[in-house]
């Protein structure tokens, strides 16, 4: 699939509860899914619940390509990369329910902050490139690199 994705995001799901999961906030908006902070109620623990936009629930290869990408997440552990609990769907919504990190995400910060100290950019590089070395051991190309997708604890 080349063609581009939309941008809209989806109706804001804050609020909802649905299957496991309570939807606390919405966290933000990626090219397939919008991002929410979720409470898993059965564990009592915080998730980042990723919700596939309802625009493309209906597209088989939407839905196929969101699922790809929840197995080869799911595939990686690793220190420095998310770790997936589940993928699903309830209520006609599919959804990742991941790993959450508190914190803001590398280009939060470069805005916030402006450049580094070198020491703090070689520690980020190193962390990204270990998880990148171990996605590359299982063949799989993250294809979104960038830095509102690196989060910092």
């Amino acid at each position: 699939m080349n063609e581009p994705l939309p941008t809209e995001s989806g109706p804001d799901l804050t609020g909802r509860e649905w299957g496991d999961y309570r939807l606390l906030r919405k966290l933000g908006a990626g090219g397939m899914a919008d991002v929410y902070l979720a409470e898993q109620i059965s564990l009592g623990r915080q998730v980042a619940l990723k919700v596939l936009r309802p625009t493309l629930a209906n597209d088989a290869n939407y839905v196929q390509r969101f699922t790809n990408e929840a197995r080869a997440a799911a595939s990686l552990i690793h220190p420095n990369i998310v770790q997936i609990y589940e993928v699903g769907k309830s209520d006609d919504i599919h959804f990742i329910a991941q790993e959450y990190v508190p914190g803001k995400n590398l280009g939060q910060l470069m805005q916030r902050d402006g450049a580094f100290e070198p020491g703090l950019v070689l520690d980020i590089l190193r962390q990204v490139t270990s998880a990148l070395c171990k996605a590359n051991e299982l063949r799989i190309v993250h294809r979104d690199l960038k830095p509102e997708n690196i989060m910092l604890s």
